[in-house]
């Protein structure tokens, strides 16, 4: 009888050690499972936002040169429009027209070939100057044309650029910050591992132990 309890003690210390050690490793798991959890969720974030701008950044730099070519071709259609009627008409300024269409050309090519945004803006300016002399030459001949289309491409072609440049260094900054919570990610993940297999090991030992006592009572 005594030799019976002392195993049922002795199953009963083993018992109470791993219910010990599972409430230890218990907690620093739930707090390591939280800040893993956490930082898998902000480098998925990052990762997502990336990815957003990758797309944001590619579609920029199409439009802003799409709307640069389409100001110029619709340029080329109204201007040409216009010096046909005053042909027609033989409008007394038709030169006029045609001057202001030359400068056109020449900041249209300084426009295409500007490697600093600032260019680019002043390029634009004159563009939109010039585009309102014509179309004040057009109504002194007494045709009515409006080149704001022109000039709305232009100033959104001119946004899309900005923005752009606002956006070029983001994915390096994000893909620097999505190292540094990798490398915690992974420095966390170690220890959250092990928490899980040591849990696991001894909720195995204490489920078997557990059983094994009543065997010891009978």
């Amino acid at each position: 009888m005594i030799e019976i309890m002392d195993s049922n003690r002795l199953i009963e210390l083993v018992i109470e050690k791993h219910k010990k050690l599972l409430e230890t490793y218990g907690s620093e798991f739930s707090e390591i499972e939280s800040k893993f959890n956490l930082l898998k969720q902000q480098s998925d974030a990052i990762k997502k936002e990336i990815d957003s701008m990758g797309s944001r950044i590619e579609v920029l730099n199409e439009k802003y040169h799409l709307l640069f070519y389409q100001a110029k071709k619709q340029r080329e259609d109204t201007i040409n429009e216009l010096l046909e009627k005053m042909r027609h008409s033989k409008a007394a300024n038709l030169q006029d027209v045609m001057r202001f269409n030359g400068r056109i050309e020449e900041f249209e090519k300084k426009l295409q070939n500007s490697k600093h945004i600032e260019d680019e803006e002043k390029s634009i300016v004159e563009l939109k100057k010039l585009l309102y002399d014509i179309e004040s030459a057009g109504n002194k001949a007494g045709i009515i044309i409006t080149c704001k289309g022109i000039i709305d491409k232009l100033n959104d072609a001119n946004s899309s650029h900005r923005e752009l440049l606002s956006l070029q260094d983001k994915p390096k900054q994000h893909t620097e910050s999505l190292s540094d919570y990798d490398r915690q990610k992974n420095e966390v993940e170690v220890r959250f591992n092990w928490l899980k297999h040591r849990i696991e090991s001894h909720n195995n030992a204490l489920a078997h132990w557990e059983k094994q006592i009543g065997g010891a009572a009978a």
